[in-house]
């Protein structure tokens, strides 16, 4: 039996307890190889209530009017009430011998023996409380059992066969109500599902545009916006893509794969990606067959994220993975990150925003490594990042050159550990563009191979800016008195301080940073090949980068306004990255003499005892004499009448008068006024009244020599105005 007690609940004062989560009683398994499930007879009513609160509970019904002995469901604080007994039950052994989840107990051990020891145990605690159990949802010393819809054994844990077989039968939804079931089942096994988020976003989509939940009797509102009622059918909103998520959605669940048990003895491998669709991310461990998942996390972008350049993505992707999802596994041990972006693993040396700082802050307490992993072959994070093919799919019918070409892709060789997975990358044949195969003769030859001193002492002498050098240093000549036309030799000419030649090769020797970096003097042949080594393979850096990545090898003459050129027309640099801006450089304003340029401001103050709460303000800004009048409002009509009366009859009228784009400065009646008067108008930038710099300054200045008067004062603070902004004007 269960009453509505809203009103009750809404006059309770909480039950403040940190009420369990599934992931929480699953992970203390880890290592178990016997288990027993132990389930309370009616847990509630095993609780008794207080005779003052038995009142409370009242309830009247057809055969008359009652109230409850024992504690009802529905009341605000019964969860906590019955989590606080359930843990003082079993004591100690929580979460190290025996698991809790409301009325569900799991007793769990590495030997039959220890378990049954333990069983009995448990059993002789609740006997103590005096709660019961109902034997007929009892297992007992197993070595699989079914826990919090969960199946538990020793190789980890899994989905429910018979959950899976109804969902196998479950009718398309055609309105909200069904389909909020359904995305609640399967939102509950989603952290065996890859890519979940990405999966049934077209489902999601279809839970938007709906009234939100109100309390009774304030309706009405609602009606003036173009809501779905929740009973009306889908209809044409139910498309190709919500079939496609439907059908996929139980497909994912009816083969999910069997988590591992989180073990701290064994190394936690984490692989992150993000994409526009959303942030993916997979815990895995090492165990001697190879990586084991622990856990999946993804989750889709809010709208600010869509905004995101993609290296903040990542960065947002560690960060979520790590300090959100797998704070529990992660916090004090040793663990590595994999990625596919190659930016992401220079994040802990690279120069950040403040968003950045933040982040960084956070990570900055856990101990990990970051390792670069190709897209291609990040496969697992990547699924869960973006809408990624089937994967369970084999390779039969792709041609080897095809393997070699993707391989060739990502920057793997046959030689390659990774090779061996290549049927793990995620793909079927009909994904593999053609034009890979038509490199495939390309492809025979393998990598580039290492140049050898013989080959590079060989190019240095033919090459005719170095040969000379080179030789001249050797016989002894000074390479200063050298004669020649060709620039690159004149400027080698110019280091001769630093060109030294070490066994046959002409280097140059620089001081970078603290260290002592000797860079060989290439020549023109091979740094096509040394910018295609260090940009394009290295991760499209931009030039300033790419240049330091050079220079701690290697030096020719103009090398910087080469590798500038060369990253300029690099292909993909300009499909994939955004240009930035350039802006014209900002300029001081300037004045040549008392009133040729006069600014004005308003200052809002809290208003005196007559009521005053405005000042303007006016700054001449060669001499920085200022002028402070109180006024009555902010009107266009006001600030004409003060300018003319208070300041151009006294002072004389200025060149021009600058001011902010207030609409009480850029009205009708001050541009007739100073077009009248033959005085100049200009303003700041829309939105950045800072651009008027002497005004502010005075602002805040006027502000805070207003706050050292005492109270009487400061009720007439418009009285004394005057006699502050005359102490400004003599200091």
């Amino acid at each position: 039996m269960c009453i509505e007690y809203r009103t009750l609940n809404s006059r309770t004062i909480s039950d403040q307890y940190t009420m369990p989560r599934i992931d929480d009683a699953l992970d203390c398994l880890t290592g178990s190889k016997w288990f027993s499930v132990l389930d309370l007879r009616s847990g509630y009513y095993q609780i008794a209530m207080s005779e003052k609160d038995k009142e409370k509970t009242a309830f009247i019904c057809l055969l008359g009017f009652y109230k409850f002995e024992r504690m009802p469901q529905g009341v605000t604080g019964a969860p906590a009430t019955f989590k606080r007994l359930m843990e003082a039950t079993v004591g100690d052994m929580n979460l190290l011998q025996c698991g809790v989840y409301l009325d569900d107990l799991i007793v769990f051990e590495k030997t039959l023996e220890e378990h049954e020891e333990r069983l009995l145990k448990v059993l002789d605690r609740l006997e103590e409380c005096g709660l019961k159990i109902s034997l007929g949802k009892c297992q007992f010393c197993q070595a699989q059992v079914k826990y919090v819809d969960h199946i538990v054994s020793p190789e980890g844990i899994s989905t429910d066969p018979e959950k899976v077989r109804a969902v196998l039968n479950w009718k398309k939804p055609t309105n909200l109500k069904p389909l909020r079931s359904f995305l609640g089942f399967c939102g509950y096994y989603r952290h065996f599902i890859a890519n979940y988020s990405s999966i049934v976003r077209p489902l999601t989509e279809l839970t938007k545009g709906y009234p939100p939940a109100q309390k009774k009797g304030k309706a009405g509102p609602l009606e003036k916006h173009h809501y779905f009622r929740e009973s009306d059918s889908f209809g044409s909103r139910w498309d190709q893509a919500c079939d496609e998520s439907f059908t996929k959605i139980i497909q994912c669940l009816t083969k999910a794969p069997v988590l591992a048990f989180s073990d701290p003895s064994k190394t936690y491998v984490l692989h992150v990606d993000a994409s526009l669709d959303g942030l993916g991310a997979v815990l895995n461990q090492e165990y001697p067959e190879g990586l084991r998942p622990v856990a999946f996390a993804s989750r889709k972008l809010s709208c600010s994220e869509h905004n995101y350049p993609i290296h903040q993505l990542e960065f947002l992707a560690l960060k979520w993975a790590i300090v959100d999802k797998f704070h529990d596994y992660l916090y004090g041990a040793k663990f590595t990150v994999r990625t596919d972006n190659n930016s992401l693993t220079y994040v802990l040396t690279a120069k950040l925003n403040a968003t950045g700082h933040r982040w960084l802050a956070v990570l900055t307490t856990y101990d990990f490594n970051i390792q670069y992993k190709p897209g291609k072959s990040n496969v697992d994070a990547n699924l869960l990042s973006r809408h990624a093919l089937e994967f369970q799919e084999e390779w039969e019918d792709i041609p080897r050159s095809g393997v070699k070409a993707l391989c060739r892709q990502v920057g793997v060789t046959e030689t390659d550990v990774s090779a061996r997975f290549i049927d793990q990358l995620g793909a079927p044949p009909d994904a593999i563009p053609d034009v890979f195969f038509s490199f495939a003769s390309q492809l025979e030859m393998g990598p580039l191979e290492q140049l050898s001193r013989k080959d590079l002492i060989e190019a240095q002498r033919s090459y005719a800016a170095i040969g000379p050098v080179l030789k001249g240093m050797e016989i002894g000549t000074p390479i200063s008195g050298l004669k020649t036309k060709d620039p690159e030799a004149s400027a080698l000419q110019r280091e001769s301080p630093k060109i030294q030649v070490k066994d046959g090769l002409l280097y140059r020797v620089v001081q970078r940073s603290d260290k002592r970096v000797c860079q060989l003097v290439l020549p023109a042949d091979y740094r096509s090949m040394v910018l295609r080594a260090m940009h394009d393979d290295k991760g499209h850096f931009g030039a300033e980068r790419t240049l330091e990545l050079i220079q701690d090898r290697f030096y020719w003459p103009r090398m910087a306004f080469e590798i500038t050129q060369y990253i300029k027309t690099c292909g993909r640099c300009v499909a994939r990255k955004t240009l930035p801006q350039r802006f014209a450089p900002l300029q001081h304003i300037t004045s040549k003499g008392p009133l040729d340029l006069v600014c004005i401001d308003f200052l809002s103050i809290e208003p005196d005892a007559k009521g005053i709460s405005n000042v303007l303000v006016v700054t001449d800004h060669f001499t920085r004499y200022a002028q402070a009048f109180t006024t009555k409002d902010q009107k266009a009509l006001t600030v004409a009448k003060v300018l003319f009366e208070k300041f151009f009859v006294h002072y004389g009228l200025p060149a021009e008068i600058y001011s902010d784009q207030g609409c009480d400065f850029e009205s009708r009646v001050i541009k007739e006024l100073l077009g009248m008067l033959g005085v100049r108008k200009s303003r700041t930038s829309p939105y950045h009244p800072q651009g008027d710099a002497q005004p502010e300054r005075l602002n805040r200045t006027l502000l805070s020599m207003l706050g050292t008067l005492d109270s009487d004062k400061k009720s007439r603070w418009s009285q004394h105005i005057s006699q502050l902004v005359h102490a400004y004007n003599c200091t």
